[in-house]
């Protein structure tokens, strides 16, 4: 009975696996429990233990996305390329085959989706709407947008120009005046400090104006009384609504008393257009005593002709007007026209028991512009 016993303890100890190998014990790590998709994360199961007399042979990594991997040394590290929650296992085993198994958990953070709303083209002073309000964060979380208005100014003097934060918030307005290629971003970024780009083009176009030039005349008048060596200055602006094509004055003065007894007065009329260093001078006469004595002035062409109706482009109705101003030399006449009435033989007449009858004269000027004025519409408003 004692054999048959001795006999049947090894067998027992075998097919319960009482005194199998022994088993390590696993400890892991990782140095971040958040990161962004795209980063990497250092793991380390170095405090992994083994009982004496064995040996830790083998970490065996699960990344839980599908990844795994084996180290001789207890430390690794993983890039996660997609956002989500993870529990990373390792299964540490020594030399006699025992094995144990430790996790921990991770959280990848997803980039914020951008979507924005804005025109493709538009014309000048017009206002642009960019709209990111339907951005959105895959945890739900609030986001912070920032634009960067032109990629080709480096607003925030930094050296780089596609950084600036030129405005913020969802909807961004502003109006460009100027036509051309407008270039910017937007940037959303959540609270994990995760962003996205997103460049944006405008294409800015000019307006379309028709010109059709209608011709207008109109008088200016005026009237005085001057004696000798007296002056009278007027000075307007007739060319402020169009352009001059021609002028034509007169200066008269009103008959002496006793026209033919006395000698008839003369006045002088200059014209003087300063911006353009142009003045004339002319002088009253009287062909016949029968008559008052006058001056009379006329310049044709004063600017170029035009087309009767075109179209132009432009950023705005200013720059239209400046632009149809330089057409050509276009802009004579465009400032202070000063007209300057002289009394030059007005005194000394015959005197009368010692008096002069007549020591001044009444004069009248009438001048007759004739204008081209612009007449401008927009096309395709």
């Amino acid at each position: 009975m004692v054999l048959t016993a001795c006999m049947l303890m090894p067998m027992l100890a075998g097919c319960t696996g009482l005194g199998g190998p022994p088993e390590p014990n696993a400890r892991v790590e990782a140095d971040r429990g958040t990161i962004n998709e795209g980063e990497s994360v250092n793991f380390d199961a170095r405090q992994s233990t083994t009982p004496e007399s064995t040996l830790i042979t083998a970490y065996q990594w699960n990344f839980a996305d599908g990844s795994r991997t084996e180290t001789i040394q207890g430390y690794t590290s993983h890039t996660f390329s997609e956002a989500g929650l993870y529990e990373i296992s390792v299964t540490v085993v020594n030399d006699l085959g025992g094995e144990d198994t430790a996790t921990t958990q991770l959280i990848v953070n997803g980039f914020p989706e951008i979507s924005l709303s804005m025109p493709k083209a538009i014309r000048t002073g017009d206002v642009v709407v960019l709209d990111a309000s339907a951005s959105s964060d895959p945890e739900g979380g609030e986001l912070t947008t920032v634009w960067d208005l032109d990629l080709e100014v480096d607003s925030d003097g930094d050296g780089d120009p596609s950084n600036d934060n030129d405005a913020m918030g969802e909807i961004h307005q502003f109006t460009p005046y100027e036509s051309g290629n407008y270039t910017g971003s937007v940037t959303v970024t959540d609270g994990s400090d995760a962003s996205a780009t997103r460049l944006w083009n405008l294409t800015v176009l000019p307006r379309t104006y028709q010109v059709i030039w209608e011709e207008k005349t109109f008088t200016f008048e005026d009237d005085g009384y001057l004696e000798q060596g007296q002056i009278h200055t007027i000075t307007h602006q007739p060319g402020e609504e169009g352009r001059i094509m021609s002028i034509n004055a007169t200066l008269t003065l009103a008959m002496d008393i006793l026209p033919q007894t006395l000698p008839q007065d003369n006045f002088t009329l200059t014209v003087d257009v300063k911006e353009n260093a142009w003045t004339h001078t002319i002088r009253t006469e009287q062909d016949n005593i029968t008559r008052n004595a006058s001056a009379s002035m006329e310049h044709l062409n004063l600017n170029p002709t035009s087309e009767n109706a075109y179209n132009l482009t432009a950023d705005s109705l200013e720059e239209l007007i400046e632009i149809l101003n330089q057409e050509s030399g276009a802009g004579f006449g465009e400032g202070d026209w000063i007209w300057i009435i002289e009394a030059e033989e007005a005194d000394p007449d015959i005197p009368i028991d010692d008096i002069d009858p007549d020591q001044g004269n009444d004069w009248e000027l009438v001048v007759e512009f004739t204008l081209l004025v612009p007449r401008i519409s927009e096309v395709g408003v």
